[in-house]
């Protein structure tokens, strides 16, 4: 049975809240026709920086959400994206299979380490990647059951836009840095195109292309690149057709990385 996990930093009033929306989200997700087979926690982390994740744990998974997304108003809505997650990993779809995943990253580094600030750019790279293939359910799940989140969305979507490349002095964190705001500013403005989003007064469009003025000219072309990707991904994917779209992905933003590209 699912349920929610309290402990000293978690008061009963905002466990009742997480159960109460937790309970809500996951009708939601069985009248839409994704219903989740597996056992499933979750519980809050006051000092969490972001909204929420989710682990697996052996048979079942946990979803962590912060402090903050309790009261927001979010909490159904991001307990539903959460989800999508576990729903993408309990029909084993190759977004959510890390062995795909790590062969991929091997693959493109070879004997090369990374520091730890590469070695998560990598990781929100293709989290982006399996944060769209988990939005395809959350969104129909939104619109199957007129949830008010819908409206929010171009608000939401747009604010993920950045216009300003980092410039902190060093140049091989900063390309670093740089590239992996151009992926995330591609991946917003392709999750408006997937689900028909409008970017109203072109917010994503004129911020995104502040940051592209601002940048090597080899990021517009890259941008292009990840953007129709991410746009075009397919619902129906063998595990070697998405083991050729992370290599091309991968080798796009390392070659950004790699070089100064001025």
């Amino acid at each position: 049975m699912s349920r929610t996990k309290h402990d000293a930093s978690t008061p009963v009033e905002v466990g009742r809240e997480v159960d109460k929306s937790f309970a809500a989200a996951r009708a939601m997700m069985e009248k839409a026709g994704f219903k989740i087979l597996v056992p499933v926690k979750v519980s809050v982390d006051p000092q969490l920086p972001f909204m929420g994740y989710t682990m697996p744990e052996g048979g079942s998974f946990s979803i962590v959400v912060s402090g903050g997304s309790v009261g927001s108003g979010m909490l159904e809505g991001l307990l539903v994206h959460e989800m999508s997650h576990i729903y993408r990993m309990q029909t084993k779809h190759p977004s959510h299979n890390p062995a795909i995943l790590d062969e991929a990253v091997e693959n493109i580094l070879g004997e090369n380490r990374l520091l730890d600030y590469q070695q998560k750019s990598l990781h929100d790279l293709l989290n982006d990647i399996q944060d769209l293939y988990a939005d395809d359910i959350a969104f129909s799940v939104f619109r199957g059951s007129r949830a008010p989140f819908l409206k929010d969305a171009a608000d939401f979507l747009q604010s993920w836009v950045k216009d300003e490349p980092v410039r902190s002095g060093d140049t091989v964190r900063d390309r670093w840095a740089n590239a992996s705001i151009l992926a995330h500013n591609a991946r917003a403005v392709a999750q408006m195109q997937r689900h028909n989003v409008e970017d109203v007064g072109g917010k994503a469009a004129e911020g995104n292309q502040r940051f592209l003025d601002r940048s090597p000219r080899k990021f517009a072309e890259a941008f292009t690149f990840f953007r129709n990707t991410l746009a075009g991904l397919k619902e129906n994917m063998t595990g070697n057709e998405y083991r050729a779209l992370l290599a091309a992905h991968l080798e796009h933003f390392m070659e950004l990385v790699n070089q100064n590209n001025r």
